[in-house]
């Protein structure tokens, strides 16, 4: 059954963020809570895809650096509609429209599914980096200063 938007997103959420927690397990990262799962995952897109931002904006950028497999999510057609139809943003039986309008924008749509976890990265579009000790703020500019 649909879920209202609302409903959806925090499955996706959750979702996102167990696959950063299994991701940090296999490092060998102690300390695994909500803050060090998203400090990870916005880190590692920094680190690995951050200067793309400037050029297309950071949703794009993260939809291209998920569309390059960075994280463990389904990238085959029946693995992307399966877990569209589990985490109830679609319906069961999706029109074969549908299913191709789904997989087309499916990176767009997880990408945005990532910024909303940290609403505040929605920031014109500029780069920043999360200190993972206080879970402070560190603008690009004030980076530079302190190294």
């Amino acid at each position: 059954m649909k879920l209202h938007h609302t409903k959806y997103k925090k499955k996706y959420e959750k979702y996102i963020l167990s696959i950063v927690a299994d991701e940090m397990k296999e490092n060998k990262i102690k300390k695994i809570n909500r803050n060090t799962k998203i400090d990870y995952l916005f880190n590692k897109f920094n680190t690995a895809y951050g200067f793309m931002v400037e050029r297309v904006g950071k949703q794009k950028a993260i939809a291209e650096w998920l569309s390059g497999l960075a994280l463990n999510i389904p990238y085959i057609h029946d693995d992307i509609i399966n877990l569209a139809i589990k985490m109830g943003s679609i319906d069961k039986n999706p029109s074969n429209k549908l299913q191709n309008r789904v997989v087309e924008n499916y990176f767009n749509f997880m990408a945005n599914m990532i910024l909303s976890i940290k609403p505040n990265e929605r920031v014109h579009g500029h780069t920043f980096f999360y200190n993972p000790d206080n879970h402070k703020e560190i603008k690009p500019c004030n980076m530079a200063k302190n190294d």
